[in-house]
């Protein structure tokens, strides 16, 4: 496991020494499920899955080609579907672990590569926040200079909804190319990107409402148009 060496060129996937401790669990289990030396079996077993872990760990701190994150998420899921399958008892706290790691690295691997498609959006409403945060009433930001109704339609009309297609479409491209097949996650990622950009929509949707109501601003797209393009682009792929 210490000595395993990944290519530069290609994506990094599932690593050997993952697919090997499934492999000889699921050998070991069918051999010596039941054996009077079973403990000692539990031993070898805490010893190997602790190498495991650190060296999944060290392979994806190394990477280059594969993010971090995405030799953690889809390593981590793998062992954990191992675990979950073969039912080892000694193993639960392991499995519980895998499952949080692998959790953990989805999330920071979606919110890190989704980052802000609504960028100017973005821009714009920390702006409006900062001065919330200053003192100003929700309802009294749109008479700042920099931040009335006009200035609020302006940046919203950067974002017609082909744009949004076109950005949400380009980022489909690059995940794919992170993720690697065996594993299957693409699904899983994009409906996480999915549901984390419908939430940076509430969550402009929500200011426009309390600091410019009724002003009959609204996005240049609606939720609905998101779930239809993210379903659209995985289809056509």
């Amino acid at each position: 496991m210490e000595e395993v060496k990944i290519s530069k060129k290609s994506k990094v996937g599932i690593l050997p020494f993952v697919a090997e401790f499934e492999e000889f669990a699921g050998l070991a289990e069918s051999i010596f499920k039941n054996a009077e030396r079973r403990g000692d079996l539990d031993k070898a077993y805490t010893k190997l899955i602790r190498g495991v872990f650190v060296n999944v760990e060290k392979v994806a701190n190394e990477s280059q080609k594969t993010p971090r994150d995405v030799v953690m998420m889809e390593n981590f899921h793998h062992i954990f579907a191992t675990l979950s399958r073969l039912k080892i008892s000694c193993l639960e706290a392991e499995k519980k672990e895998a499952k949080q790691k692998y959790t953990d690295h989805l999330q920071s691997y979606v919110i890190y590569s989704l980052g802000q498609p609504l960028e100017k959006l973005n821009h714009f409403f920390e702006g409006v926040e900062a001065r919330v945060a200053q003192g100003i009433r929700e309802e009294e930001v749109s008479y700042q200079l920099a931040f009335n109704k006009q200035e609020l339609r302006k940046v919203i009309k950067e974002y017609p909804g082909k744009e949004v297609k076109k950005g949400l479409d380009n980022l489909y491209k690059k995940v794919d190319k992170h993720l690697c097949e065996e594993e299957n996650l693409l699904q899983v990622v994009w409906h996480s990107m999915q549901d984390e950009f419908i939430r940076q929509y509430k969550h402009f949707e929500g200011l426009i409402a309390r600091c410019y109501p009724g002003s009959g601003v609204t996005m240049e797209f609606t939720i609905q148009d998101i779930l239809d393009y993210c379903s659209s682009i995985a289809q056509s792929h």
